[in-house]
């Protein structure tokens, strides 16, 4: 594979630690992302290689991949919210399946050659009977916006393998946190009340959904290393479960997160954090991605948890009325 790697989607949550990922591991890795990220891109990019680029605009993505003549392209640019695709379901599609089918033709017209990692999510499976590992070839039963999305850019990667010759593969990512996941999703949203109930910035309550359902939880970290090995040592065509295999109640990761905060926190259960439709158990089966990869898991759940709340307490700290008497008193 043909060193150079462009990411869509680079300067959100996982791209930016896949930028890093691929990076130290030698590759020379390009960005893009909307305009307004690409202007406040960071010291953590090489602004040479940060590029704007919508997506939804086909022509803007071709141009892209003929500036940068990618050896492959890893597709993470999304609506990536279940819960608020129920409210902005038309967007959710247009981005994420419209999107992706833009990624497609720009590289078939531009770099048909070049390898093409879409970044899909488990969502789309959906609520099965009994609880069990779900593998590979478990169909696809979506219950939200996202999760038809993600089913449709899923297939449209089938499509074109198949009737195109692009060397396509695709993921099927279950639940994955760490620092800097911003708080639409429930961990960081929960972390980071913790972060302002210790600042003063807040009520020492937590607000939350439905705490019973049961999740296939990863470190970030580990998720984008399994991308860079699909890339280095999966087959095309073929669709991975990047998963940890393990089941974990939601309401244990928010009693872990509670144990580590400094002061007393109380429970609230808010009807608006509640989905109109869930799915009550997502669990996968990863022996796929391992066996063709070598890949396995490394960061443990509690570093993890652990670091987020750090990251949350680290953007809390400087709003805190402590850290405002300590600038006056300086």
């Amino acid at each position: 594979m043909k060193a150079t790697v462009l990411i869509t989607g680079a300067l959100g949550f996982v791209g930016r630690h896949l930028y890093r990922e691929l990076e130290d591991s030698g590759y020379d890795a390009w960005a893009s992302d909307l305009p307004a990220s690409c202007r406040d891109a960071g010291p953590h990019f090489d602004a040479r290689k940060v590029m704007a680029c919508d997506v939804t605009e086909g022509e803007g993505l071709l141009q892209l991949l003929k500036e940068s003549s990618p050896g492959a392209v890893v597709h993470l640019a999304a609506q990536s919210s279940a819960s608020r695709s129920f409210e902005r379901a038309q967007e959710t599609f247009l981005v994420n399946s419209v999107g992706s089918m833009n990624v497609f033709e720009a590289v078939r017209r531009a770099c048909p050659d070049c390898l093409v990692l879409a970044v899909g999510s488990a969502d789309a499976y959906g609520p099965h009977e009994g609880k069990r590992a779900l593998d590979e070839s478990t169909p696809f039963v979506p219950v939200s916006p996202y999760a038809l999305s993600k089913a449709a850019q899923d297939l449209m990667g089938v499509q074109y393998f198949r009737a195109q010759g692009l060397k396509v593969f695709r993921t099927r990512s279950f639940n994955h946190t760490g620092p800097g996941q911003t708080t639409t999703f429930a961990l960081p949203s929960f972390a980071s009340q913790i972060a302002a109930a210790e600042a003063g910035l807040g009520e020492p309550v937590i607000e939350v959904g439905n705490l019973e359902v049961v999740r296939d939880f990863l470190d970030v970290r580990d998720v984008v290393r399994a991308y860079r090995l699909i890339l280095e040592r999966g087959t095309p065509g073929e669709a991975y479960n990047v998963c940890s295999g393990r089941p974990v109640e939601l309401k244990s990761m928010l009693d872990t997160l509670v144990s580590l905060s400094r002061v007393k926190i109380a429970i609230k259960e808010s009807p608006a954090r509640l989905r109109p439709a869930d799915i009550p158990f997502l669990l996968g089966d990863n022996s796929k991605l391992r066996a063709s990869t070598g890949w396995e898991p490394r960061v443990p759940m509690e570093q993890t948890l652990s670091e987020l709340l750090e990251y949350w307490r680290a953007r809390t700290g400087e709003s805190s009325p402590s850290a405002s008497h300590k600038r006056e008193a300086r």
